[in-house]
């Protein structure tokens, strides 16, 4: 069953450049990195198991609406990663 993925309270405040920034960030303890990547592991499995239920890729990959910035970015980045994926190999050069 599909879980309720939202961003914890206190990053809700950030903006997106802020969101993307921390992301530049080399160390592994930043927060804001920590929860980006919690996001995209949630929107993951979400993904997969709504793949797995429907037996096909569904034409809009997240149906969800980001209501704060952070999780803008982690879903831009979890359907980039998605797409990549699935596209040909003609599409990848």
């Amino acid at each position: 069953m599909t879980e309720t993925v939202e961003s914890k309270p206190e990053f809700h405040p950030l903006a997106e450049d802020a969101v993307v920034a921390a992301l530049q960030d080399p160390d592994p303890a930043n927060p804001i990195a920590i929860e980006v990547a919690r996001l995209i592991e949630g929107y993951t499995t979400n993904f997969h198991e709504q793949v797995q239920r429907l037996g096909r890729i569904p034409s809009d990959i997240l149906r969800i609406k980001p209501r704060w910035p952070i999780e803008a970015v982690a879903m831009r980045l979890t359907t980039e990663v998605i797409r990549e994926a699935l596209a040909t190999p003609s599409e990848k050069a």
